[in-house]
């Protein structure tokens, strides 16, 4: 497939989820009691999202947008890989354990490579932690904190 019928491949799948989105928006009120409501930021998003993707599928059309890049090969491949295999475990674990032991290990897993075991557990700690915090205390959105093992 050459790279410019993949961009419109690519722009298309954009365009259907944008109205997809889009239609699933207007669901929510527009504009709340002190200002802006719940479908105001999705409707804007998926507005823009429309035109970005019309925009490049015409791009690709005229063949503005080709790329001499390839996919990974390798190396990068295999980055590219543990990133998805960590984010498949840390669904598998949100859904076993919850919020806390999923975050921790996700980021456990990826940080182990970079640092040294007690700034990877501390990170893995205080980063999840404040996650939970702030979705929980703070926006008043609940994390789930444990999961269907425990």
């Amino acid at each position: 497939m050459s790279n410019s019928k993949s961009g419109i491949w690519a722009g298309i799948v954009i365009l259907c989820l944008a109205i997809f989105s889009l239609v699933i928006s207007f669901q929510y009120s527009y504009s709340g009691i002190v200002g802006p409501g719940p479908g105001f930021f999705p409707i804007w998003l998926s507005v823009s999202l429309i035109i970005l993707s019309i925009l490049y599928i015409y791009e690709s059309i005229k063949g503005k947008n080709v790329s001499e890049e390839e996919w990974p090969t390798g190396h990068s491949l295999k980055q590219v890989l543990f990133i998805m295999m960590s984010l498949v475990l840390f669904l598998v674990l949100f859904i076993l354990c919850g919020f806390l032991v999923a975050g921790i290990i996700f980021l456990t897993v990826l940080f182990y490579r970079e640092y040294k075991w007690f700034v990877t557990a501390s990170l893995s700690v205080g980063i999840t932690l404040f996650i939970y915090v702030m979705f929980n205390i703070v926006l008043k959105v609940h994390l789930p904190s444990s999961g269907i093992l425990f």
